[in-house]
């Protein structure tokens, strides 16, 4: 009887082990399901490689976040868990994430978003973009590019799941082109050693970006997070000697905000050598970029050209020659 018993009790233990994890393996299915990145695009200009793609889903009055982590050559893992089901997701998202960034997305409808970045930077080496399309790719071949101004895309977590993004520009680019007059090059060498960008007082932004169907970014306001804190980016550190013929030398983004202009500042160390080859004079020559930069738009590509060419025969001879940034063509 004891026997009996005791079979009994164990063939109940191993049925409710067996029900357990049925319903571990059903909770698992039904809080994941595979989607997954074919293809990110971005608009012409910036040439910023690819990153990791913070993005939110947004379904009804439920929003879901999550992340493509790029994993190198064009290719990003899935950090994003959905439900089971069919359903129609819009996505709104940035690129690059970073770990500072406070993000979220607020007045979602089928129809538009409002996506919330908080601490970007005023100043960077990379170029940071908005989702402003959305392409269902029939799988991992599929390298149609995304339309802007499309969000949505149907889900069903029975099948593989693929879509491919369209990015637009949040920031511009600024290339600076420089030269030295020719009257000045005959008596004067000039070696330049280092550039960077300097920003005081407001050297991060809040940015609040509207997206709406058909149309993409439709508005962009920015938030300045003001501080006395000063940021130095260098832009180039090789050494390069200037010639009469205007050649680039290096390029940075900018947050297009009006307000951060007249604290931007350009920083140009180097070196005067005679025409025997002979260094006279280390100096380093600060530039505002207020005026230059008026009117910058977002996703512009714009080119400053920076000359040394003293105007006055009688200034050749000098060892602080004038440098002057203007907006280039």
């Amino acid at each position: 009887m004891k026997n009996i018993q005791y079979i009994l009790m164990m063939t109940v233990i191993v049925l409710l082990a067996a029900c357990s994890q049925d319903v571990a393996e059903e909770q698992t299915q039904e809080s994941y399901a595979p989607l997954r990145l074919a293809r990110a695009t971005r608009a012409l200009t910036g040439d910023t490689e690819d990153s990791d793609i913070r993005v939110f889903l947004t379904n009804g009055t439920t929003a879901t976040e999550g992340l493509f982590k790029y994993v190198g050559e064009s290719s990003w893992t899935t950090q994003l868990k959905l439900k089971s089901g069919k359903r129609t997701y819009q996505l709104y998202g940035y690129m690059p994430d970073k770990a500072e960034f406070t993000r979220s997305i607020s007045d979602w409808s089928n129809n538009s978003a409002v996506l919330h970045i908080q601490q970007l930077p005023s100043i960077d080496e990379q170029d940071y973009c908005i989702v402003t399309g959305v392409y269902q790719a029939e799988n991992e071949s599929d390298k149609t590019a995304a339309v802007r101004g499309n969000f949505s895309f149907e889900y069903d977590s029975q099948l593989e799941n693929y879509i491919s993004l369209f990015f637009d520009h949040l920031y511009s680019q600024i290339v600076f082109n420089m030269r030295v007059g020719e009257e000045y090059n005959a008596v004067r060498g000039i070696k330049i050693k280092r550039m960077k960008l300097k920003v005081t007082n407001t050297c991060r932004y809040n940015v609040d970006v509207t997206l709406t169907k058909d149309v993409g970014i439709s508005s962009v306001a920015h938030s300045g997070v003001v501080s006395a804190d000063t940021r130095e980016m260098t832009i180039r550190d090789e050494e390069i000697t200037l010639t009469t013929t205007s050649q680039t030398i290096c390029s940075a983004y900018v947050l297009p905000a009006a307000s951060l202009y007249d604290k931007l500042t350009l920083l140009i160390e180097y070196d005067i050598y005679d025409k025997r080859g002979n260094k006279i004079a280390v100096r380093t020559a600060s530039n505002s970029l207020a005026n230059p930069l008026e009117e910058l738009q977002r996703g512009e590509k714009r080119t400053l050209q920076i000359d040394i060419d003293p105007s006055y025969l009688y200034n050749l001879s000098l060892d602080d020659p004038p440098i002057v940034v203007v907006r280039g063509s």
